[in-house]
């Protein structure tokens, strides 16, 4: 006869089904990580239609890349170094994304997710000047090439705006993991055209230019020209203070208009539209900027956003960077 017990309602349930509930417990916390270590089958080419272009048409084609970017930024956020290195390196293998491009979009999103998974890594791979890079070989020499594609990309090269400074942080988020002097020095030549781009009024020309978008935009090149500002440090470039610390102004301009919107309003007068993520993901920037410059405007716009999530820049910016204005990095 099997052994029985009774629940505190009376009723009676076996021993084998005590055990098998006890073996659900116990390895359901298995189950779960292995399903977010698993990556999902690489992309060969990303190559979606113009985000503005056909808007369904760029959801549905972006959406696998879009949903593998959040299971690499859930295992960095979750500190879970196994489970990232895991996702990064079967897409490695495959060279994912760097089939050719026949279209425009394709060359700004392999963009994005290459300083994505960089930032991501500098989270686990900080390393002195002297160390060599720690990172797997195959995910090393797929971050280069993506890199390499992006420092001679004529499709984002030739724009000169915010693309060509969100290439800028490609090329130093992937040279500073990688140990590429190369490809950080062409990755701050980018950032230096977008810092010499910022007028005395704190604006960008080209970004003025994008009707009821021109403030999402300046908020949007701002994100690269902070972070590869942040990371030029490590080589002792000072990248505040050029062009009389333009960055500076630009960010004055985003920041007045997070406090009363209408500001922007001295530089354009077309009424500006903002996307959900604007004033939301998209001011991450102000994480390693409040840690440095500690303005006081900045407090309570950043306590109530917090945590700062942006798939562009590694998962959580604010566990990565806020607070440590001198964080560790190579």
């Amino acid at each position: 006869m099997v052994a029985s017990f009774k629940t505190p309602v009376g009723r009676k349930r076996t021993y084998p089904a005590m055990l098998l509930g006890m073996l659900i417990v116990f390895t359901f916390p298995f189950a779960v990580r292995a399903e977010a270590c698993t990556a999902p089958p690489p992309i060969s080419a990303i190559d979606p239609p113009g985000f503005y272009d056909d808007p369904d048409g760029y959801g549905r084609v972006i959406k696998p890349l879009h949903a593998f970017i959040e299971k690499v930024n859930k295992a960095a956020d979750s500190g879970d170094k196994a489970c990232l290195v895991e996702l990064l390196d079967t897409w490695a293998h495959s060279n994912a994304l760097m089939s050719p491009i026949k279209g425009y979009q394709g060359y700004y999103e392999r963009t994005w997710a290459g300083t994505d998974f960089a930032l991501a890594l500098l989270r686990f791979f900080p390393q002195s000047k002297n160390d060599a890079p720690a990172v797997p070989p195959a995910i090393s020499k797929w971050l280069i090439e993506i890199a390499t594609s992006t420092r001679d990309a004529n499709a984002i090269n030739r724009l000169h705006n915010n693309l060509v400074y969100w290439a800028g942080l490609n090329l130093t988020a992937i040279g500073t993991l990688m140990k590429r002097p190369d490809l950080i020095d062409a990755g701050i030549a980018r950032a230096r055209e977008g810092i010499k781009d910022i007028q005395p009024n704190g604006t960008l020309e080209r970004e003025l230019k994008r009707g009821d978008r021109a403030l999402h935009y300046h908020n949007f090149a701002l994100i690269p020209l902070v972070f590869t500002a942040e990371l030029a440090q490590a080589r002792h470039v000072d990248l505040y203070s050029e062009n009389n610390g333009a960055i500076r102004r630009l960010a004055n301009v985003v920041i007045a208009a997070v406090l009363n919107q209408s500001s922007f309003s001295a530089y354009t007068s077309t009424p500006q539209h903002l996307f959900p993520w604007t004033f939301a993901g998209d001011l991450a920037w102000m994480e390693p900027y409040q840690a440095r410059f500690h303005d006081p405007r900045l407090a309570t716009l950043i306590a109530r956003r917090r945590p700062f999530l942006n798939p562009r820049l590694g998962g959580n910016v604010t566990a990565a960077w806020s607070g440590r204005p001198t964080m560790e990095r190579p």
